[in-house]
């Protein structure tokens, strides 16, 4: 056998492991998102929409409600406008996100989490939590850094 003399010690094994373990699964859930419709084109950036699902869903957990422009900042140096605009048509379609018009400005539209996506996101961050903890991570709460 003809390896690469690579020295890694066991904590940098497990997290290439565990990061090689989320890939996998990252490609099943792919799957599972565009057989029930969630993601219509296959060919747009899987990574693209987990950001957005994440972030929509983060800064709503925290009494934030973001707008499409306000998203687009996000991802201003990697892709264009029209790209964040069909994943939140796809997210849409897909019944994972509402556009609701702001009652302060009726231009702005309002990009509203339903409780699809939140039982999605439930699903996927339990599979994340299973895989983290083949690979030894165990969450203390008296470690957790304070807010």
């Amino acid at each position: 056998e003809n390896h690469m003399d690579v020295a890694l010690d066991l904590e940098q094994r497990a997290i290439l492991a565990s990061d090689v373990s989320w890939l996998e699964y990252r490609a099943e859930f792919r799957r599972h998102m565009i057989k029930g419709g969630f993601l219509k084109h296959r060919w747009r950036s899987i990574f693209e929409a987990d950001m957005i699902f994440t972030l929509i869903g983060h800064k709503w957990l925290q009494g934030e409600i973001l707008t499409v422009k306000q998203i687009a900042t996000y991802f201003e140096d990697f892709t264009s406008d029209v790209t964040i605009t069909r994943h939140i048509d796809d997210m849409v379609a897909s019944g994972t996100l509402v556009r609701r018009p702001d009652s302060k400005d009726r231009r702005r539209l309002l990009l509203v989490p339903t409780q699809r996506l939140f039982e999605i996101g439930r699903i996927f961050l339990e599979a994340r939590k299973e895989i983290a903890r083949k690979h030894g991570f165990n969450y203390d709460p008296s470690r957790a850094s304070p807010e």
